[in-house]
């Protein structure tokens, strides 16, 4: 971005700046590149302002920074500048100012679960016949999406961002940052619901994308999402898809293999998918359906889509001493676990089936129901042990016990946890591992694979 282009808004004021325009934008000085912009944030441990000298040594070309910080720290005056009010409300007015100068399409992709790994699908099945840019890692919060917003490469046809929301009102703010001309949710389930409050605020806040979208944009709707498909006709335009029902782009299942990964028709070409579950195959169907109302030739589609692997944590297939572990550890919700249970179900072991499951959090007023309801789920499935971590599974692992799933445990700790498992497991198994971010249920697929690397 130039940053002659920042000098004509009256938000910010540009101090000994010699640089003509600045490569991406960082907010950790480890992550500093020569040619950044460094943004000092202050955060409830650390300020960034304490970190500018190192960005600027490290190759950073300017740093923004606060009005208050100048005043105190009068050194900053002799390093390159952006100085503005409020370093927060400055990396969202950035990239707003950027937002407005590029060309690029920008297609929003939100959802209680699915949304990363379907911004990816999306962007790497386009990227075969356009430029394509797209969010940071899951930057997608009102720090992270700025930052995405100003890595959109200025020559890209398309940039595929996404947006989270913990709140009511997140999304359109964001959507005041970058306004989209595609839109697409995902899902709609109890995630993230100890922000929103209850299931009709999670649906509110997830159609302020809809919303929020261009009036001459399109809106992609999930017909079987029912809470999706009540989304009410604005006038905008609006491309319907679904597994089930009549839509304007619609798969068919042809296939599940041995290990729950899914063959699907497309317009009569079949698709084979490298990631499991369901929640993939509506994944895929999602991007499907941007491919093909952005003129995506169908053998491209399928071609991509079948060399796409799922990001780390999000049903990685790991074949190991003829045991399978599936690592589906980055988050867990209840719609999330329920695909993963449907999962499992499908798989064919020749062994057993044993969910390794950490509690879902941020789940509020409906987090003991929610846990229930998951131990009421695997007691009716095929899934043969079910271990579990975290207090409040406790009532996952109740309630499974009540409906007679006698190989269901709690345990206090993962090491025993991780202990009985390999004590357990043999060839054959599938362990299917779970659990919300903040559980870092990863360190029990680390420890199983581990202990075979030091063999």
């Amino acid at each position: 971005m130039k940053f002659e282009h920042i000098a004509r808004d009256r938000r910010f004021t540009l101090h000994r700046i010699n640089a003509k325009e600045f490569t991406r934008l960082s907010i950790d000085t480890r992550d500093i590149n020569p040619g950044d912009l460094f943004c000092a944030l202050k955060g409830e441990k650390t300020d960034g302002h304490e970190f500018v000298d190192e960005a600027i040594n490290k190759g950073a070309v300017a740093a923004m920074v606060t009005e208050d910080a100048v005043r105190q720290k009068p050194a900053l005056k002799n390093l390159p500048l952006i100085i503005c009010s409020d370093t927060y409300q400055g990396l969202q007015d950035l990239a707003q100012v950027y937002a407005s100068r590029i060309q690029t399409k920008i297609i929003a992709v939100t959802g209680s679960a699915g949304k990363t790994s379907t911004r990816q699908l999306i962007a790497h099945v386009l990227s075969g016949t356009y430029s394509v840019s797209q969010s940071r890692r899951n930057f997608n919060n009102e720090i992270g999406l700025p930052i995405s917003v100003l890595d959109i490469h200025p020559e890209s046809d398309y940039a595929v961002i996404e947006m989270g929301a913990g709140h009511v009102g997140d999304i359109s703010k964001l959507c005041g940052i970058i306004r989209p001309d595609f839109s697409l949710i995902t899902s709609i389930s109890e995630a993230h619901i100890e922000g929103f409050g209850t299931l009709e605020n999670v649906q509110k806040g997830k159609f302020e994308l809809f919303d929020n979208t261009r009036e001459d944009g399109i809106l992609f709707i999930n017909l079987d999402d029912p809470l999706i498909a009540q989304y009410p006709d604005t006038g905008k335009k609006r491309i319907t898809y679904s597994m089930k029902r009549n839509a304007a782009v619609t798969l068919q299942i042809f296939d599940i293999d041995s290990l729950g990964r899914y063959i699907l028709d497309f317009l009569g070409t079949q698709i084979y998918l490298r990631s499991l579950g369901f929640g993939a195959a509506q994944n895929a169907l999602a991007a499907c359906a941007v491919a093909q109302t952005l003129d995506i030739p169908i053998a491209q589609i399928k071609q991509k889509l079948e060399e796409f692997e799922p990001p780390a944590g999000r049903g990685n297939i790991i074949n190991q001493d003829g045991i399978t572990l599936i690592n589906d550890t980055y988050n867990a919700n209840p719609l999330s676990v329920s695909l993963a249970i449907k999962t499992m179900h499908e798989m064919k072991p020749r062994g057993k089936r044993i969910f390794v499951l950490g509690d879902m959090l941020e789940m509020g007023d409906l987090s003991r129901l929610s846990h229930e309801n998951i131990g009421a789920q695997i007691a009716s499935s095929q899934i043969d042990y079910l271990f579990c971590y975290g207090p409040e599974t406790l009532q996952t692992i109740k309630t499974a016990r009540m409906l007679d799933m006698a190989n269901a445990i709690h345990f206090d700790t993962l090491e025993s946890l991780i202990n009985t498992l390999k004590t357990l497991q043999k060839e054959g198994d599938i362990i299917y591992v779970k659990g919300s971010r903040g559980m870092t249920m990863e360190r029990v697929v680390n420890h199983l694979t581990e202990r075979s690397d030091s063999s």
